[in-house]
């Protein structure tokens, strides 16, 4: 018994003719389509898919000779198997004249049912098997064409890492050269205060475009792997566009723009704006437009602002810049993508930009013309909500922070690194806090319980022997109030909520910002 259900074609002018064929063919699991002229035999082979049509010979207009000759002229039906039935025609020459129009075979009347079906079974198994032939072809083709695109994917994605790394090669040898060779210059003579605050503004410089590079390959890594978490919450646009803003200022000082370039806010609308979305993601997006509108404006203005809409709100970054070239609109956002040979980076800012925007809910856009400047759009839905006390948030600027006078309190750091403790030691030094050093979580959890009497504790996630985590959850039995700091170079939203969720009082992020450790001393110690 043939198991998927073929077609069969049965062609008779008479009535009882064919409802004796279909009680005929009622054990076969097939579906019987009829028709009562050759006329509408040849309409029907042309609408369905048969496994073979048996075709009463004498029909009046066309006979089934005729009809099967006609059925030969057309391509669907070239090689439709036919089997001619006849009561009155039965002799060879009537035999060959069917065989000649194209039928396999030719039963006359009265014939044994048996023999009829066991003949319409073969022609079954043969539909069967070349249904089964074309699609295993169908499927070969089809895997054929995976593995040619799969070949060319492949091949065009070993030429972006070729040239990925042929560019990170340069991109961060470059800056690399400067710090090394600024730093060697440092070490080799005293140089006048004047020289030596250009040398060390250079190694600054080149130290922030190294840090940009490496957390450009680090973000773009992560995304791909689908390893990006979204911590969403209220986020006050107004206070991290002031942030920003401050921020880029003194990027703008530091390359020497800031009398030919104007850094604008645009905030016209008073009322706090409070989008539930990730601020560190949206924070990246803003800073990476931002960078990129630095990158490409030596005169004119770059403005920061936003505008609400309907169930969205537009941030956008607008400058006067370069512009982008038209046959660049269409792969701005793609990887590896610059906007001109000459401009450093990675070629990925605006890529993680788009990226970091779509797994927002947002969408990213631009407009730009080439000597006039640019204008990209991040569009992410808002929804006004009720916040308790949302006037009591700060929406001023961040201020340049000094450290107070912490002469009386004494600070505890665990760090395995000794540049990394120098470093600290020295960005601390104004306040004149006294600093214990720990050069692992195990001596910190020793110096910890023979002194007990630190004000804080700065301690680095990766260390040898005990690891900052550990190290905290063991300081947390000894004093449970104590301000414990998590110092990492994890800059991932989703990093920064796993330690806040274990109960670290602060987070710092490497590479340090001053400002950001005498903030968060400050608030934890006074």
């Amino acid at each position: 018994m043939i198991d998927s259900k073929s077609k069969i074609l049965i062609v008779d002018d008479r009535k009882e003719n064919i409802i004796a064929m279909q009680t005929l063919l009622e054990e076969l699991n097939v579906d019987i389509i009829t028709a009562s002229s050759g006329n509408e035999a040849l309409a029907t082979t042309l609408e369905n898919d048969f496994a073979l049509a048996l075709i009463d010979v004498q029909m009046p207009e066309m006979d089934g000779y005729e009809t099967v000759r006609l059925m030969r002229k057309v391509e669907k039906t070239r090689f439709l198997p036919v089997i001619f039935v006849s009561a009155i025609y039965s002799n060879d020459p009537y035999l060959i004249q069917g065989i000649e129009a194209g039928a396999v075979d030719f039963i006359t009347k009265p014939f044994n049912p048996r023999i009829l079906l066991g003949k319409i079974r073969i022609f079954l198994d043969m539909h069967l098997q070349k249904n089964l032939l074309e699609a295993e072809i169908e499927r070969r083709i089809l895997v054929e064409d995976q593995l040619t695109e799969a070949k060319l994917r492949a091949e065009e994605s070993d030429r972006l890492k070729s040239a990925f790394i042929a560019n990170m090669s340069h991109e961060i040898r470059t800056p690399l050269t400067t710090i090394v060779g600024m730093a060697g210059l440092l070490s080799e003579k005293d140089y006048l205060p004047d020289k030596k605050k250009e040398i060390a503004a250079h190694i600054e410089k080149n130290s922030e475009s190294l840090l940009t590079i490496i957390n450009d390959i680090l973000d773009l890594s992560k995304i791909e792997a689908g390893e990006v978490k979204v911590n969403k919450r209220p986020v006050d646009i107004r206070k991290l566009l002031n942030e920003l803003h401050q921020i880029f200022l003194q990027k703008l000082k530091r390359n020497n723009k800031i009398s030919t370039v104007e850094l604008r806010l645009n905030m016209n609308d008073e009322s706090p704006v409070f989008p539930v979305t990730d601020e560190n993601r949206l924070r990246q997006v803003l800073s990476n437009l931002l960078g990129n509108a630095l990158k490409f404006t030596s005169a004119g203005f770059i403005e920061i602002g936003y505008k609400l809409g309907d169930g969205y709100i537009d941030l956008y970054v607008e400058d006067t810049g370069s512009g982008i070239p038209q046959e660049k609109m269409q792969v701005v956002f793609e990887r590896f993508q610059k906007l001109n040979d000459f401009s450093v980076g990675t070629g990925l800012g605006l890529s993680i930009a788009k990226k970091l925007t779509d797994i927002l809910g947002g969408q990213i856009s631009v407009v730009s013309e080439i000597n006039k400047g640019s204008k990209f759009i991040v569009s992410i839905p808002y929804t006004e909500i009720d916040l308790e006390n949302k006037n009591q948030i700060n929406t001023n600027p961040i201020n340049q922070k000094r450290m107070a006078d912490l002469s009386n309190k004494t600070l505890l750091i665990a760090e395995d690194e000794y540049p990394i403790y120098f470093l600290l030691e020295t960005m601390l030094a104004p306040s004149n806090i006294k600093i214990k050093w720990a050069r692992n979580g195990r001596e910190a959890l020793e110096v910890f319980k023979e002194e007990g009497n630190f004000d804080a504790v700065l301690l680095d996630i990766k260390m040898p022997e005990m690891d900052g985590i550990e190290t905290f959850k063991e300081i947390r039995k000894v004093d449970k109030k104590v301000p414990v700091i998590a110092q990492t170079a994890y800059v991932m939203s989703e990093e920064r909520a796993h330690l806040e969720e274990i109960g670290f009082s602060g987070f710092i992020s490497k590479p340090f910002v001053r400002s950001e450790i005498i903030e968060m001393i400050d608030s934890l110690i006074q």
